[in-house]
């Protein structure tokens, strides 16, 4: 009794013999595995998540065969944006060669 409160008072640890630390580990497992368990079990009542999946945008479906008449007017498009482009990039180096000084021709 009087060793015990030696021990508390100045905090001297007792020293356990390897049979009461083998034990003290097997206990140590069992109630991790009984925790394990419970959480399994528990975990059975619960309801299950419910994942919705992810909405994309959709797309219009763009029709493989194009009719001609459209197909013709989408590559007038196209021609008359790359001729206005020339132009400009035409207009704009005939500026540029003004600045600077220098003929064409």
């Amino acid at each position: 009794m009087i060793r015990e409160i030696l021990f508390k008072w100045f905090g001297i640890e007792k020293e356990l013999c390897a049979s009461c630390e083998t034990l003290r580990l097997q206990l140590e497992i069992a109630n991790y595995e009984k925790r394990q368990m419970l959480d399994t079990i528990l975990s059975f009542t619960k309801p299950p998540e419910i994942r919705l999946p992810e909405t994309k945008e959709i797309e219009p479906v763009i029709p493989k065969a194009v009719p001609w008449a459209v197909r013709r007017q989408m590559l007038e498009a196209e021609d008359k944006e790359r001729a206005r482009i020339m132009k400009q990039k035409q207009e704009e180096i005939a500026e540029l060669e003004k600045q600077v000084g220098v003929d064409n021709g």
